[in-house]
């Protein structure tokens, strides 16, 4: 996954909990074709957020971080995903950080 997007190998974790995100909620033959979470939950699982790990992505920059002019979004790359939906990690490079 980061060869093949060209990230950061320092950014090798969030690619491993990425993985087991997926993987969790992803259907198993061994669980008659239902997920884990399903057969631990009893419910399915919600899968409309999932994005591409890599892609570009914009986030919106609070009002009290930013100053009159500046763009009021930044440009990142998404790395993992968070248990609270419509919550990401994204990577920005120019600032070498996470941030949620």
């Amino acid at each position: 996954m980061l060869h093949d997007q060209i990230i950061p190998l320092h950014l090798w974790v969030e690619a491993c909990n990425t993985t087991v995100y997926l993987q969790n909620k992803s259907p198993h033959q061994i669980l008659s074709m239902i997920t884990p979470e399903e057969a631990f939950l009893g419910r399915k699982s919600d899968v409309s957020h999932f994005g591409t790990f890599g892609a570009f992505v914009y986030f919106h920059v609070s009002k009290e971080l930013r100053k009159k002019l500046e763009p009021t979004t930044e440009l990142g790359v998404f790395v993992r995903y968070k248990e609270t939906p419509h919550n990401y990690h994204v990577y920005l490079s120019s600032l070498k950080m996470i941030v949620v």
